[in-house]
């Protein structure tokens, strides 16, 4: 008994080893995780994260000037070589001073605002981007699903004409065929084999598109899934998609813009406290000199030939442009999700067309063929016009199937949708 478990162990093992990784490499790729792995692999996200981190940090640039500026400072300045009286010998200083603009009209407040959208505006950057990361690799996921599909048919098409070659030849061999009809079925095998080659290298480059996106260069075979389902036409809210909700805040930001430009002209209230020490030398500035000072400025600006006025005009124009942008964005949006909602119909109605005419096909060829091997009044230029009308059905079938899917992704990029 314990020989006999030992060999059961070992033929395992063996067996484990010969079959495990295979079977674990050969597992099947879903769409999903097609997806993951893509959106792990992306450059583009990455290369988007790090422009939203940017401004984000140019937010906190923006909102510094709303709270009070500490700075610190030690000074030794001597000049003997001018007049004391007028340099005092000399100065030595050592000072802490507080910094504040009291009031300026909201112009800080405004631009910090304005920076926030901009910086909401990157962050939907980040979703628009991993939503087309998401319509990329479903379109090369579908296009080897399809791929794949039309190969394996037109490869059942040459098995089945491949028959038919030996059967008209058998029909020669026994004077019931003529020499042209064997030509004719021989040239029909040569095309479908030439299909069939071409067939072969759309899914080796469908394979490698999806696999450049999965991070897999030089990826030769691809397992996925395979299934005949279309999934439904995605639904939303326009106003909800990350383009929309970035063109708004895009607007929001050049009106904040051009509040601050306006403010450039009232008068700013600015603060300053400095305390220390403030003498001649260091030791008797630093045993008897300590103090501190108070200021207060009111500034505006009189005449600057034009600066502000010009600047103002430029974020108006902004405004503008945003707006027009924003108007521009609804207006693609809604055209090409009509667009995407009348292929997807279109392929589906194609879908169910070709279902109800695939028997009627399928009927007709057989019938034209009994009529060929019966002897009767059918040629087999009438045959195989017969059997090519069935067939094109067949191979329709999936090309139609990819057209409602890239539909149906396409509408996803379109409402941002990053699965």
């Amino acid at each position: 008994m314990t020989l006999n478990a030992g060999w059961r162990i070992a033929l395992g093992a063996i067996a484990f080893l010969a079959t495990g990784p295979g079977r674990a490499g050969a597992t099947p790729l879903t769409l999903s995780e097609a997806i993951d792995r893509a959106l792990a692999f992306a450059p583009s996200v990455s290369m988007v994260a790090a422009e939203s981190e940017v401004s984000r940090a140019r937010t906190r640039e923006q909102r510094a000037p709303l709270f009070p500026t500490f700075s610190a400072g030690v000074e030794y300045y001597q000049a003997p070589g001018y007049n004391t009286t007028v340099t005092n010998r000399g100065l030595s200083a050592g000072l802490v001073a507080l910094n504040y603009t009291a009031w300026d009209w909201g112009r800080r407040e405004a631009q910090y605002r304005a920076a926030r959208y901009v910086s909401e505006a990157a962050q939907l950057g980040i979703a628009a981007a991993r939503a087309q990361i998401v319509f990329d690799t479903s379109i090369a996921y579908y296009d080897l699903l399809r791929a794949r599909s039309s190969e394996r048919e037109l490869g059942l098409n040459l098995e089945r004409l491949s028959r038919y070659v030996a059967t008209v030849e058998a029909l020669q061999a026994s004077g019931r065929a003529i020499t042209n009809d064997v030509l004719k079925i021989r040239s029909a095998r040569n095309a479908a084999e030439l299909l069939l080659s071409s067939a072969h290298n759309a899914t080796l480059l469908a394979t490698a598109s999806l696999g450049s996106l999965l991070g897999d260069i030089d990826a030769s075979d691809i397992e996925i899934v395979e299934t005949s389902d279309i999934p439904s036409l995605p639904s939303g809210e326009l106003a909800e998609t990350p383009a929309m909700q970035a063109a708004l805040r895009a607007i929001s930001s050049a009106d904040l813009q051009v509040k601050a430009e306006k403010a450039a002209r009232l008068p700013t209230f600015q603060v300053a406290l400095t305390t220390g020490a403030l003498g001649i030398d260091p030791p008797e500035t630093a045993t008897h000199n300590y103090g501190a000072s108070y200021d207060g400025v009111l500034s505006m600006p009189l005449f600057d030939g034009g600066a502000i006025s010009s600047r103002i005009d430029q974020a108006k124009a902004k405004a503008n442009a945003a707006t027009a942008q924003y108007r521009q964005t609804r207006y693609l949006l809604e055209r090409r999700l009509k667009d995407a909602s009348l292929r997807y119909e279109e392929a589906n109605q194609a879908l169910a067309i070709l279902a109800r005419s695939q028997s009627t096909a399928d009927d007709a060829f057989a019938i034209a063929w009994t009529r060929f091997l019966g002897g009767g009044s059918a040629t087999l230029l009438e045959v195989l016009d017969s059997y090519q009308q069935a067939e094109q059905l067949r191979i329709d079938r999936p090309n139609h199937q990819f057209d409602a899917r890239v539909a149906a992704a396409q509408t996803g990029l379109l409402y941002g949708r990053t699965r």
